[in-house]
This record gives C-alpha cells, sequence and structure tokens, in this order.
C-alpha cells in the first residue's frame, strides 16, 4: 500500500451505483493537534496513554535518575507516581500503571504497579531481571532474563501467578491485547528478527513474519503492526489476523517507525519532511495526516482518537506533547427495505466513518438528527435520501438519488 505525502482530503465524488445516482461530498481537512504537556525538557522516551491519563518517566532530578508521573487532562492535573528515582517504561490500562524499576540495586530490576484510587503500590515480579512490561485488564507481560537469557512472562493479577510465555530465550518487545500477547524474537539467529503472538487461550503460539528483519510490534484486535526493514529502509507493515494477509503501510525513502495501533488508526514517527514528525493513518478511509511543527517527534502511544509522544524542540531536551486525532468524516449509509406499498417503515442504518453528528433528509420533507432512524413514507413516490454527517474535522454529505420507492 502507497501512502501519500502530506494531508489527504476528501473532496467531491460521485458515481452510478445500479439504478440510482449517489453523491457524496466532504468539506474542511482532517486535523491534527499538538498541546505541550510538560516543559522542563526531562521527559524519557518511555510513556503511555489510557484515556485521559498520560504516564510517562521524567529525569527531572538528574540524567541516571527517572521516576513515572502521571497527567490528568480533563482536570490537567500532573501526579507524581514514583520515589524511587528508578522507575522507567511505564505501561496503562484502566486504573493500573506499571513499570521496571531497579531501586534494588543496579542492573537489578523488577516490575512493580500502582493503583490510581488507592495509591497503592505493589511489586509484581522478584527475579531482579524483568524489563519492559505492558499491561491490558489483569494481565501484565514483560521481558525477563533471569536465566540468562530472554524469555517473556506474563502475570495475572486476578490469580497472582505468574506464567512463562516463551523459551526460545531470544524474545522482548512484548505487548498483550485480550488474550495475545505479541513480540519479537531472534531464535532464526543473531539479527534475525521477526514477530511471534502467543494465543493465551489455545497455548499456541504463531509466527507471524519471515522476514528477519520485523521489530517493535503492537497489537490491537486481530491487527498486529510492526517496523520492518525488509527493503533497507524502515517501513510499516501490518498483517490481520482475521484475514491472514500481511499489508505495507509505508512505502516512502524515509524511515517510519515505532508504530502503535488503535482501533483503525496507526500511528508511527517518521523522518520524511526533514524532521521526525508523527503520522496517523485510518485504515478503513485511507486518510493520512501528520504534525505540523518543526520539532522533532519520537515513538508515538495512541488510545482512542489521543496520542502522546515525546517532543525534542530544543536537542536533548525533551517533552511530553498530547494531540488529538479528528479525520473528515465520510458519510455512508444503508436502508432496508428500499421498495414496497405504503405505508412503508424504512429503517435507515449509518455506516459512516468518523462521524458524531448525523442529519438526515427523507425526502418527503421530514428531517432526522438520529444516528439509525426508522421512517415511514405514508404517500407513493420515489423518494431521494441524504446524510450529512460531521465531526471536528468537517462535514460529509451523501445524497442517493429515488432511493426509497413506495407504491
Amino acid at each position: 500500500m502507497n501512502i501519500n505525502k502530506g494531508f489527504r482530503s476528501i473532496a467531491l465524488v460521485s458515481s452510478i451505483v445500479i439504478l440510482f445516482f449517489i453523491l457524496v461530498s466532504s468539506t474542511v481537512s482532517a486535523s491534527f493537534t499538538e498541546t505541550q504537556i510538560t516543559k522542563n525538557g526531562t521527559a524519557g522516551w518511555g510513556h503511555d496513554i489510557y484515556r485521559n491519563t498520560l504516564v510517562w518517566n521524567d529525569e527531572s532530578n538528574a540524567y541516571s535518575t527517572s521516576d513515572i508521573h502521571m497527567y490528568d487532562l480533563s482536570t490537567k492535573k500532573e501526579t507524581k507516581v514514583t520515589t524511587s528515582e528508578k522507575a522507567w517504561g511505564p505501561s496503562i490500562y484502566g486504573n493500573r500503571i506499571v513499570w521496571m524499576d531497579s531501586r534494588n540495586g543496579v542492573d537489578k530490576s523488577d516490575i512493580y504497579m500502582y493503583d490510581i484510587p488507592t495509591k497503592k503500590e505493589t511489586r509484581i515480579t522478584n527475579s531482579q531481571s524483568a524489563v519492559g512490561p505492558s499491561i491490558y485488564g489483569n494481565r501484565i507481560v514483560y521481558r525477563d532474563y533471569r536465566n540468562g537469557n530472554s524469555d517473556i512472562y506474563m502475570y495475572d493479577l486476578s490469580t497472582k501467578k505468574e506464567i512463562r510465555i516463551t523459551t526460545s530465550k531470544s524474545a522482548y518487545n512484548a505487548k498483550i491485547y485480550g488474550n495475545r500477547i505479541v513480540y519479537q524474537d531472534l531464535r532464526s539467529g543473531s539479527g534475525m528478527s521477526d514477530i511471534y503472538m502467543y494465543d493465551l487461550s489455545t497455548k499456541k503460539e504463531t509466527r507471524i513474519t519471515k522476514s528477519q528483519s520485523a521489530v517493535v510490534p503492537d497489537i490491537y484486535g486481530n491487527r498486529i503492526v510492526w517496523e520492518d526493514t525488509r527493503n533497507v529502509n524502515i517501513d510499516i507493515y501490518m498483517y490481520d489476523l482475521s484475514t491472514k494477509k500481511e499489508t505495507q503501510i509505508t512505502s516512502n525513502i524515509s524511515n517510519s517507525q515505532t508504530p502503535a495501533i488503535y482501533g483503525n488508526t496507526i500511528v508511527w514517527f517518521d523522518d520524511r519532511n526533514g524532521n521526525d514528525s508523527i503520522y496517523a493513518y485510518d485504515l478503513i478511509t485511507h486518510q493520512q495526516i501528520h504534525t505540523m511543527s518543526k520539532s522533532n517527534k519520537y515513538a508515538p502511544a495512541i488510545n482512542g482518537n489521543k496520542v502522546m509522544w515525546s517532543d525534542y524542540s530544543t536537542q536533548y531536551k525533551a517533552d511530553i506533547y498530547g494531540g488529538t486525532i479528528s479525520y473528515l468524516p465520510v458519510a455512508v449509509f444503508i436502508a432496508s427495505p428500499t421498495s414496497g406499498v405504503h405505508p412503508l417503515n424504512v429503517q435507515f442504518t449509518d455506516k459512516s466513518t468518523d462521524a458524531y453528528y448525523w442529519y438526515w433528509k427523507f425526502g418527503d420533507g421530514i428531517t432526522s438528527t438520529v444516528q439509525n432512524p426508522v421512517h415511514k413514507y405514508t404517500r407513493k413516490g420515489a423518494y431521494t435520501v441524504s446524510l450529512t454527517v460531521k465531526n471536528a474535522a468537517g462535514s460529509s454529505s451523501l445524497t442517493k438519488s429515488k432511493y426509497i420507492k413506495v407504491k
């Protein structure tokens, strides 16, 4: 798949479908806001986001020290979560934050968890060799080199039981979503990295790639994304577990790195414009947008339509920024039945993408703002139906001429 550079907006589209004319039009363009969260220039690369809560490791005391900080977008309040000065790489899900912490000695790292409502900290591992945690629900996955090698382990908060996921002795960079854990593995040889997935429900491991150049995976639902150097430069790829199909997302001469996925949106950072910018791509509408400021931005994390990243407006000084993605909506709808004897009740179903407002015209002088309305036609005729949808980025309209035929 070749994604074009810059903004992609939808203009006027028209086509003849079966027996009626469909008109689609969109106005304005997709947007990507940028909001500075921190201003001390001491934020690290490790960060994550869940709904309105941002977490990151901050090196404000000294370069060799780091603590976990939390920011609530709704209250605009920042909270220091740890005081160990040895905490890095946080991950968040719900009210729980996990991170790696070497408070017990240099090169002695364990996983810790913080519960936001209770403000209680819990030590998860005791191996002194656990790093890189990721959390989903009650499950925490992490890399552990307790046996002198690198394998993926999982801890279940509900059962308080730890499970060893891999035995390859070369697995790391684990992420979890539901019952699925993805990770990269060097079992094919030094420097030969591929993406694997383990299903907790079936206890089955599946090899996702065979390029031997795939790293930094992420997962959401049935989709796995990663960066890959099979074509020399770094590109983003995606694998759909439901279709077993691999798709190349980027194909630029620039490097596209550290992808993350949520819903239908993939984000990454890319240097095609001379600086590293955050890009977002919609898998359904194929719209692509990116940040516009000229600072270097790295390692985006995404949840819903909210994105966060590390921003280097000054060399060697990073701050946390947050952004909101607003894709241009695309109006789509269907109806059933589309013909019949009056009085005729018709169910209209909205199939639009990225829409938050709906305005229907049924062709008989009646309108509605319900997303999926039922409308009764009481007279004979051929009725033209239109739907206009909107969001913060703009609007889109779809008109189907003589779509409903009433006898």
